[in-house]
């Protein structure tokens, strides 16, 4: 009796069903993709030290990157919406974790954009209607915790929108605006600021487009702010510094702008009068950071008379 033959047995030690050859191949799948680092890839770091909170944090950075490439700030509502979902009482321990890595990864960290200033007599007259003043916007944007010698374009790239030399052009225009207006007192009426930029040959064009679009994208992403007034019966059209024009320019950038153009020929009284045209931006930001960061917590209050002075004291005193 003729024995049965035996079927071909499937070899396992493939390169598909080896486990070392997966792995293998997991390696080289994660080499070559540059998105697999420490904030691409979700699912492993669920799984990793930091779990939950690791992912909600790596959601965030990518997020608040996003919105800033394209010179979008970012509201809580994104935050809540798009990182934390129904996890939104954790917004205070995943934004701070968010800000550590941004410092310390990208030399980055988000800052508060400040309220509008209320320029017209109706934007006056319905700040006065609210009962409850809010200081805070609940909106950021990224500035660079970068050394100013690091601060160079080589390492600062642009966004997706512009090239190298259109980038280095509108920030120089947008830098002058905004000077023109703190330099103003804040605000700006637009017939003397066409007056300004005919001057430098940008009435009509810039070397980023035509200027009404410039105007007008500087005041989309926060640079500038344009009133209209007209309870007057006439409009007048006024321009203020927006809210990512004081954070990201801010009195500082304008006093060292004025001090290059004019160089060494610059009157001797150069500081004195700097200091009284941006009066309402005495306290540079960088002098008011270090104020806040060096500030000691309140004490509490105690109850009861203040101690009374020595009588050595309170005679001395007197006599002054």
């Amino acid at each position: 009796m003729a024995g049965k033959r035996r079927a071909p047995v499937e070899d396992d030690s493939g390169p598909e069903s080896s486990p070392d050859a997966a792995q293998t191949q997991r390696r080289q799948r994660q080499r070559a993709s540059p998105d697999s680092d420490a904030y691409g890839d979700d699912a492993d770091a669920s799984n990793g030290a930091g779990g939950e909170l690791h992912v909600l944090v790596k959601k965030l950075v990518r997020l608040v990157l996003a919105h800033e490439f394209s010179r979008q700030p970012l509201r809580r509502n994104d935050i809540n919406a798009k990182v934390l979902g129904t996890q939104t009482r954790r917004f205070k321990e995943v934004f701070g974790e968010a800000q550590r890595q941004l410092r310390l990864v990208f030399g980055m960290e988000m800052t508060e954009l400040p309220v509008k200033d209320k320029i017209t007599t109706a934007e006056k007259r319905a700040a006065q209607k609210v009962e409850k003043v809010t200081t805070n916007t609940n909106t950021w944007i990224l500035t660079s915790t970068l050394p100013n010698e690091y601060r160079q374009a080589t390492i600062m790239q642009p966004n997706h929108t512009l090239s190298t030399e259109a980038e280095a052009a509108y920030r120089g225009l947008y830098t002058f605006v905004v000077a023109l207006i703190l330099i103003n007192g804040g605000e700006l009426a637009e017939a003397k600021l066409e007056r300004q930029l005919m001057r430098t040959n940008a009435s009509d064009t810039t070397p980023v487009g035509p200027k009404e679009k410039v105007l007008a994208r500087m005041a989309k992403e926060g640079y500038v702010v344009k009133h209209k007034d007209s309870t007057s019966g006439e409009e007048i059209i006024t321009y203020s510094i927006g809210p990512r024009g004081r954070v990201e320019v801010g009195a500082d950038a304008v006093r060292e702008l004025v001090k290059t153009v004019y160089g060494d020929a610059g009157p001797h009284d150069l500081d004195k009068r700097l200091e009284r045209s941006l009066g309402w931006t005495e306290v540079s930001q960088t002098q008011a950071q270090t104020q806040r960061t060096n500030q000691p917590a309140n004490e509490p209050k105690r109850r009861g008379r203040p101690p009374k002075q020595p009588r050595a004291e309170q005679e001395a005193s007197d006599d002054e």
